[in-house]
């Protein structure tokens, strides 16, 4: 036996239900944009890691870490060579910590402190391979800065 498809048609008096019923579920999100240096958004995730008592904090249900080297390698090769990079979110935890946490962008910020701490070595680069093994600290100070 096959469904038949039920055809419906589409009024305005439907079209001002629909239009009614999507201002009463509309949702006000408030929100604030902010930027902040590579080192500060860094230390905000490394200060306190330990402890898991820092300020931007990687919430359980996003735990796992699943970028490999070569994308991480990518993922610097496209700061350093200057390419826009997504934002990252972050929900704003109404709690005595005045905690942040990281709705996306957790393995930006995982991939930026493996860079800067010396933990990720640079590879297959295509663009930039003159730094195939570079680690951050083989950079020059002023291109770390």
């Amino acid at each position: 036996m096959s469904k038949k498809n039920i055809s419906v048609e589409i009024t305005d008096s439907r079209k001002d239900k629909a239009e009614s019923q999507i201002e009463r579920e509309q949702v006000f999100v408030d929100y604030d944009t902010k930027e902040y240096p590579v080192e500060t958004v860094v230390d905000k995730y490394l200060k306190g890691l330990d402890e898991d008592k820092n300020e931007l904090f990687v919430p359980d249900y996003q735990r796992y870490f699943s970028w490999d080297e070569k994308r991480q390698s990518k993922f610097i090769e496209s700061i350093l060579i200057g390419l826009p990079i997504p934002s990252i979110f972050v929900a704003d935890i109404k709690n005595k910590d005045a905690r942040l946490e990281i709705v996306d962008g957790s393995q930006r910020i995982r991939t930026l402190a493996a860079f800067m701490k010396n933990e990720l070595k640079l590879v297959s680069l295509k663009k930039l391979t003159e730094l195939n093994g570079f680690h951050y600290s083989d950079l020059p100070l002023a291109r770390q800065r």
